[in-house]
């Protein structure tokens, strides 16, 4: 074999074993979408609680959550109370209070009008979608609510109404190329 085409092989070798071999970023999990949307719900749900009652008092907390990153949760809720000028101690509370994440999470659901990726059988071929319209909502929801007990005798005192926080992001596409995204995710409410 001449030399150009032992030159020719081994070029061809590198670029496919190159196309072979790229490397490309894992996405986190939980992705960043519902990541932003599980943070704004949160924030709006504890926004909507009415805390003035525990303002400028000595209170220790217990931050209850059914499912998520626990410890990232909990932290986040007492650094919003301590933000909000409640006092967080472990040494003689004046209150007690069980904060309790009822509903944190994400849900998605899609409307879809055009043809839909498919196999073709008998030739193989894959057909790419064919959106004439394409719908993907994406929400986030946070219920929270607090609990208030007396500091030395355990005793109830009081439940705060339930806070409800919302986020949402929709993601549209029209007519194949016409795409764009409505999304209250990125709003904070500071």
């Amino acid at each position: 074999m001449a030399k150009g085409g032992k030159l020719g092989i081994v070029i061809l070798a590198c670029l496919l074993g190159g196309c072979a071999f790229s490397s490309q970023l894992t996405p986190t999990q939980p992705a960043g979408v519902t990541q932003q949307l599980l943070m704004r719900s949160l924030e709006r749900g504890l926004a909507g609680l009415d805390i003035s009652r525990f303002v400028d008092r000595n209170v220790e907390v217990d931050i209850y959550l059914q499912s998520g990153n626990e410890a990232f949760f909990k932290a986040f809720v007492a650094a919003w109370l301590e933000a909000h000028r409640v006092h967080l101690t472990t040494t003689k509370p004046e209150l007690k209070l069980r904060v309790f994440v009822s509903v944190l999470g994400t849900d998605k659901n899609e409307k879809f009008i055009g043809i839909p990726a498919f196999q073709a059988p008998v030739l193989n071929i894959p057909t790419p979608e064919i959106a004439f319209f394409k719908r993907a909502r994406n929400r986030g929801q946070a219920e929270v609510s607090i609990y208030a007990f007396d500091g030395s005798t355990d005793k109830f005192l009081e439940r705060t109404p339930t806070g409800v926080g919302l986020a949402k992001q929709d993601d549209y596409t029209i007519l194949i190329l016409i795409t764009f995204t409505v999304s209250d995710a990125d709003k904070r409410d500071h």
